[in-house]
């Protein structure tokens, strides 16, 4: 039976809280989009393992992102294709790894032989959890970044009827236990195929539907541009704080065996010119902290721009925007090169102002004197706004509220500082997300909660109290056992026990006071750029 199916869906599922029973049956129905920006965008992971996998003899792609599309359409396809398919592959986060559940099970009520293959970030953060909780259910999954020979090699070996080989990255069960194998390096997959996107449901329109209605006319305002339609792209993999196993303390990506990966300069922009190719013009490029972890790259690609690019009018080149640190964009050679190749927003995670509350994120980069660190990075993000106002690139900044020990008083001294900040960038600051910080599995945060020992040594050693061991523990026994669990609850237990002398409440409301600032300062709240 093997021998006949050629089919691989790599599914995105919905955002779990998107779900809702709408019949006796337990048929479940997406809600649709209305809190995420990525209901702009095609989905580059599934995109770019699906195609990747169909460029392989005898395998055939199937791209669906749960997104924009409801469960019930998502298993319609299934079910068409239900004697064919090979294997359903899904994109697991926190948001959406309850949906991914359902999903499976569905898939399974449809046609057990049809495999099941799990992976991303929360799967990489709970493998062994999930795949003890659901042996009969998922048939194996795949940890980090780096999965492409690995996952194409097994799909190859299930055609043919067996899997007994090794797999790189691979997590299953074998002879009553779990077997993982080694990851190895890879390069950057460089094999998009855009065309997947409508294969089985049409979702380019609907992107660039909900692209143009949310994003169209403020991208405009910003850069003076019109762009039609978005893309993430990916020209480097990785972030400069992976480099000493450092990430920031709610940092949930599971980057791997590799802290970098990187395409040369050349393929960089053969990337960009895939996706101008292929219709895009507002290219989001995935990689984080671009001007500290890809500085070289940006500097290559600044000087040697191709020949398409170079005979494009500036404006009709596309408009590139990624993800960058204050203190790299005090970087003013690699900030200029950003802007020459076409980098007009930049998102910046500001997520703290007090010293000591950027210790607690763990922010600053690894530093001999952690407090120097963390009072030179203040001082860097006032230089960005300075550098973004000369080379004339807009922020849209990113701030996190709370921390391990976060206290009455350092709420207010970092709302003070935000307000500060907001200000002295008005002009450059186009948009702005204050959040909770959400305890996400895989990040510092979280095994803090599970670990209540760790938390104590590291609220020790920046001096900040947490509640008694008694509650600790408590807590952590919750999630012991747990893979899927309510992340509102899990913000409020974080509060709770690490954060005692403040409610949630507080936090919401100095979250209101900084969204109330941006308003008055013409500051868009949210995900509107």
């Amino acid at each position: 039976m093997r021998e006949s199916r050629s089919v691989v869906f790599f599914i995105n599922p919905p955002n779990s809280n998107d779900l809702g029973v709408i019949r006796s049956d337990s048929q479940y129905v997406s809600k649709g989009v209305q809190h995420t920006d990525w209901a702009n965008f095609p989905h580059l992971g599934i995109l770019s393992l699906a195609s990747y996998v169909d460029s392989l003899p005898g395998m055939e792609s199937i791209y669906i992102d749960g997104v924009v599309y409801e469960l019930d359409s998502i298993t319609a396809v299934i079910r068409q294709q239900a004697y064919r398919t090979l294997a359903v592959c899904l994109s697991t986060i926190t948001a959406n790894y309850e949906a991914a559940i359902i999903l499976a099970r569905a898939v399974k009520a449809i046609d057990s032989n049809i495999s099941i293959i799990i992976g991303n970030d929360h799967f990489s953060a709970m493998s062994e959890k999930i795949l003890t909780r659901y042996r009969d259910l998922i048939d194996c999954g795949f940890i980090g970044n780096e999965i492409y020979t690995g996952l194409g090699e097994y799909l190859k070996d299930l055609q043919g009827g067996h899997n007994d080989r090794i797999y790189p990255g691979c997590i299953r069960w074998h002879n009553d236990k779990l077997l993982v194998d080694p990851q190895i390096r890879e390069s950057v997959n460089r094999i998009i195929d855009y065309r997947l996107i409508d294969r089985a449901l049409p979702h380019t329109q609907l992107y660039a539907t909900n692209f143009t209605r949310r994003l169209g006319s403020r991208i405009h305002q910003l850069t003076g541009r019109y762009v039609r339609q978005g893309v993430p792209v990916e020209i480097g993999r990785g972030c400069i704080k992976f480099s000493g196993d450092d990430a920031c303390s709610f940092c949930s990506i599971q980057y791997g065996g590799m802290w970098k990966n990187e395409l040369p300069a050349t393929h960089a922009w053969q990337v960009i010119h895939q996706a101008w190719s292929a219709g895009y013009d507002y290219l989001y490029v995935t990689a984080d902290e671009l001007p500290l972890t890809f500085a070289r790259l940006l500097l290559d690609m600044a000087a040697s721009p191709p020949k398409w690019w170079s005979d494009l009018e500036p404006s009709e080149r596309p408009v590139l925007v990624g993800y960058a640190r204050a203190d790299g964009m005090e970087k003013e050679a690699v900030l200029k090169a950003m802007r020459q190749i076409g980098f007009r927003i930049l998102f910046v995670g500001v997520d703290a102002g007090a010293e000591l509350s950027l210790l607690a994120l763990n922010k600053p980069l690894k530093n001999k004197s952690p407090a120097l660190a963390a009072k030179r990075m203040y001082e860097s993000n006032l230089r960005a706004l300075e550098n973004a106002r000369k080379h004339h690139v807009s922020i849209k900044a990113g701030f996190v509220l709370g921390h391990l020990g976060m206290n009455e008083s350092l709420l207010a001294k970092n709302v003070q500082m935000y307000i500060e900040f907001l200000r002295n960038g008005k002009d450059v600051i186009v948009s702005a997300d204050i959040e909770l910080l959400s305890p996400e599995p895989g990040s510092k945060d979280f095994n803090y909660l599970i670990n209540p020992d760790l938390a104590e040594a590291f609220s020790n050693q920046i001096g900040l109290a947490i509640a008694p061991i008694d509650l600790r523990n408590e807590v952590a026994s919750e999630y012991a056992c747990v893979d899927i669990f309510d992340r509102e609850k899990a913000i409020e237990d974080y509060i709770k026990v690490f954060m005692p002398t403040i409610s949630k409440d507080q936090l919401a409301g100095a979250r209101d006071r900084v969204r109330a600032e941006c308003t008055k300062l013409g500051i868009v709240v949210g995900e509107e750029i």
